[in-house]
């Protein structure tokens, strides 16, 4: 799975505060959102979010990694803009 989807799902989660909230948000099933937050804990081998039947809470890994995603996340959508607006700007043959 791409990485920086992986990412923007664990992000979008913290920020939702749920897996279905984020869901939602995303447009996608929240079994998907679930399975792909497990795939990037397996990947890390590091548990980012602790599951209860009434809230949603990060770990401190979990928060670590929040910030520099959702950094991460933001550098990329700027990298798009960026190319957009360079694409407008070019001109000649």
């Amino acid at each position: 799975m791409n990485r920086l989807v992986e990412m923007e799902t664990f992000v979008r989660v913290v920020e939702a505060g749920s897996f279905s909230a984020a869901a939602r948000v995303l447009k996608l099933g929240q079994p998907a959102v679930s399975k792909t937050i497990a795939q990037l804990e397996k990947r890390l081998g590091v548990q980012l979010l602790v599951r209860s039947t009434h809230r949603l809470t990060t770990t401190e890994a979990g928060q670590e990694y929040f910030e520099r995603a959702r950094l991460a996340i933001e550098s990329a959508d700027e990298a798009d803009r960026v190319a957009r607006g360079t694409l407008t700007k070019l001109s000649g043959r």
